[in-house]
């Protein structure tokens, strides 16, 4: 008996320090309902789970997947950032609530291109995509995969 508790007490053990199954993002995602891709990312994050995005092309609302401490990026990822907006598919208005909700997702040197690209087309919501490379990211601190 003494035995099969030490044994179970082993396997719980191994399953606990067992590193969480990844999530991937190898297909292209365009982004969507940003309550959709924060809901993934607090799933990740309370579960230790990895984001690993590419070699894909990753827009809008999937680079909050960047806020996890456990994302990384392939070198042949291409993220695409926009400021976020109110109104139809075709444009709007620059909402200055969901860009900050963004920002805040971004590192320093991210968020800082981020910003600068979202005030240089705030009158074109939501303006062209920025476009960084996985390359690119790992020079602003985002960890290759």
């Amino acid at each position: 008996m003494l035995r099969s508790l030490g044994l179970a007490g082993m396997m719980t053990a191994v399953l606990l320090t067992a590193p969480a199954q990844a999530f991937d993002v190898m297909a292209p995602d365009y982004g969507g309902r940003v309550e959709q891709y924060e809901a993934r990312l607090a799933r990740a994050r309370a579960r230790g789970e990895p984001i690993r995005i590419g070699p894909t092309e990753c827009d809008s609302s999937c680079t909050l997947y960047l806020a996890n401490p456990q994302s990384c990026v392939s070198e042949g990822a291409v993220l695409g950032f926009h400021a976020p907006w109110f109104g139809g598919p075709e444009g709007g208005v620059v909402d200055p609530r969901m860009t900050a909700v963004f920002a805040a997702h971004y590192k320093p040197g991210l968020r800082q291109a981020f910003m600068a690209h979202v005030r240089r087309h705030a009158h074109q919501a939501p303006g062209p995509m920025l476009r960084i490379t996985g390359r690119q990211l790992a020079a602003y601190g985002y960890r290759l995969c």
